[in-house]
C-alpha cells in the first residue's frame, strides 16, 4: 500500500516538471493540423500525356504532361511566416528544368554582377555569329610568289619581243624557172585546144541504110487467183498448211515427232498433170514418189556397176496469194 502511494506521487511528480521544460532549438508554435483536400483531379492516357492538380485551404498544385515530352507545373503554400510562396517550372529534355519562384535565395552582389556580365558577353557572341556578313578578301602573295610571278612574267615578254611573224617560203632559182616552164607549156597547150575548138572540121564518109525490126510484144501468162489456202500451227512446232488454185494444189503438216508429209499437183506445159508426194523426216530423209521424175532410158551392152551417190532434189515452187 505505501509503494503504491510513492509511486502516484512520483508520477505526479515528473509530470508536473516535464510541463515547463521546453527543448533547445524547437520553435514553439501552431498545433500542426492536417486539412482537408478542398478538390483533387488527375487524368492520363496511353501516350504519357497526364494532368493532375490539388488545392487546399493552405497550398496548391497543378502540372500536366503534353506529347512532346513538355512538363508545366506549379504550386503556392504558405509558409511559416505566414506568406504566400508560389513557385512556376517548366522542363523539357532539350531545355532541361527551369523554374521562376518567391522562395529562391537572393545571389550576393558579386554573383549577380558575374552572373550580367556572362550573360551580357554570350549575347553578345550570340548576336555576332547568327547572320554573320561574309565578305570576299584578295589573297595576298607572299613575297617569294610575287618575285617568282615578276621573274616569270618578264621572261615571257622578252621570248614574244624576240618573235618574228612567218616568212613566206623564198623559191630555189632552179625551182623558179621550172615552175615558170611549166606555166608557159600549160598556156600554149589551153591556147591550142580552145584553137581547135572553134576551127570547123571536114567530116567524110558513106551513108549505110540500118534495117530497123519493129517490136513485137511477148505474152504474158499471170498466175491464176488461190481458189482457197489455210494455215494452222502451235506451240510445240506442229503446223499445218495447203492452197488450192485453178492450175495448182498443195498440202503440208509436220507432227510433234518430226515427221512432214506433203504433196502437190499442177499442169505442166504439155498440159499434163503432174504429182509429187513426199516425205521427211530425222532418221529416214527426204523421200518423193513423183509422176515427174526422169527415167532412166534402157541400157545396151555391159555396163560397169557404179555406186551413185543420191542428192536430194530441190522443188521450188512459187506461190502467189
Amino acid at each position: 500500500m505505501k509503494s503504491l502511494v510513492l509511486l502516484i506521487v512520483a508520477t505526479l511528480t515528473y509530470g508536473t516538471r516535464s510541463s515547463h521544460v521546453v527543448p533547445v532549438g524547437v520553435t514553439v508554435g501552431l498545433t500542426p493540423y492536417s486539412h482537408p483536400i478542398s478538390s483533387l483531379y488527375h487524368s492520363q492516357d496511353i501516350i504519357g500525356q497526364y494532368a493532375y492538380g490539388y488545392a487546399t485551404p493552405t497550398s496548391t498544385k497543378a502540372e500536366t504532361k503534353t506529347a512532346d515530352g513538355v512538363t508545366h507545373g506549379g504550386y503556392s503554400y504558405i509558409d511559416s511566416n505566414g506568406i504566400l510562396q508560389t513557385v512556376q517550372y517548366t522542363a523539357d529534355p532539350i531545355h532541361g528544368f527551369r523554374v521562376a519562384a518567391t522562395n529562391l535565395p537572393q545571389d550576393v552582389p558579386e554573383v549577380a554582377y558575374a552572373k550580367a556580365k556572362h550573360l551580357a558577353d554570350f549575347n553578345a557572341i550570340a548576336a555576332h555569329h547568327a547572320n554573320p556578313a561574309i565578305v570576299p578578301q584578295p589573297i595576298q602573295d607572299l613575297p617569294e610568289v610575287s618575285q617568282a610571278r615578276a621573274r616569270h612574267l618578264a621572261t615571257l615578254q622578252a621570248a614574244y619581243a624576240g618573235s618574228t611573224a612567218p616568212q613566206p617560203v623564198q623559191d630555189l632559182p632552179e625551182v623558179a624557172k621550172a615552175r615558170a616552164e611549166h606555166l608557159a607549156a600549160v598556156a600554149q597547150v589551153r591556147a591550142r585546144d580552145a584553137a581547135i575548138h572553134l576551127s570547123p572540121v571536114e567530116v567524110t564518109g558513106n551513108v549505110v541504110p540500118v534495117h530497123t525490126v519493129a517490136a513485137v510484144g511477148t505474152p504474158i501468162s499471170y498466175p491464176a487467183a488461190i481458189s482457197g489456202q489455210y494455215h494452222s500451227q502451235d506451240g510445240l512446232g506442229q503446223y499445218s498448211y495447203g492452197y488450192v488454185g485453178p492450175l495448182s494444189s498443195k498440202s503440208e503438216t509436220k507432227t510433234a515427232d518430226g515427221v512432214t508429209r506433203g504433196g502437190y499437183s499442177y499442169i505442166d506445159a504439155n498440159g499434163v498433170l503432174q504429182t509429187v508426194h513426199y516425205i521427211s523426216d530425222p532418221v529416214n530423209g527426204f523421200r518423193v514418189a513423183a509422176t515427174n521424175l526422169p527415167v532412166a532410158g534402157p541400157s545396151h551392152g555391159v555396163v560397169s556397176q557404179k555406186i551413185a551417190k543420191v542428192v536430194p532434189g530441190i522443188y521450188t515452187q512459187e506461190v502467189y496469194y
